[in-house]
């Protein structure tokens, strides 16, 4: 088994995007598997309870409203197509970061097609309802995107990465 190997800076910050793509997919897989044992109620219990203190100080506040407003009608059908989604988006992402931390040639287009799609559909949400996070995200995503452009290129033709610059 060969196990990516950085060798630059720019390959450790590469290793390290793949590495937070990895714990993003395995908590994105733990909270499908907690919402799919989760009463709906309890989950909004639970926010309620986590966000009472924001709310009293802030009644306006943003993400705390967005959350309670997010889980006060959660139905069966939203609850599993949740679990769905977060499962897929986890497979994925996981499918993809051990595969490229394999050096296994197929995760390279497989991460940059699926990572893509990802992408531009973050951009396109950008454009109906901006979010300072996603935008975040969706600039995080770009870069790993270019570092796995950077990687395929040095995996596809070892020999040019080994001649001096």
């Amino acid at each position: 088994m060969s196990w990516y190997r950085p060798s630059s800076i720019l390959d450790k910050v590469f290793e390290g995007g793949i590495v937070l793509k990895g714990i993003s997919g395995l908590a994105e897989f733990l909270a499908g598997l907690l919402l799919l044992f989760t009463d709906p109620a309890s989950i909004h219990a639970f926010l309620v309870a986590v966000t009472q203190k924001e709310i009293t100080e802030d009644p306006s506040d943003r993400v705390a409203n967005f959350l309670l407003h997010s889980t006060a009608h959660i139905d069966t059908g939203a609850k599993a197509y949740a679990v769905a989604y977060l499962w897929v988006h986890a497979a994925v992402k996981l499918t993809a970061v051990i595969g490229l931390m394999r050096n296994k040639m197929w995760a390279y287009p497989f991460s940059l097609i699926t990572l893509g799609l990802l992408t531009i559909y973050q951009a396109v949400s950008l454009v109906v309802r901006f979010s300072i996070g996603l935008f975040l995200l969706t600039l995080f995503d770009v870069f790993i995107l270019w570092l796995i452009q950077r990687e395929y290129a040095k995996a596809r033709h070892p020999a040019a990465d080994l001649a001096p610059s």
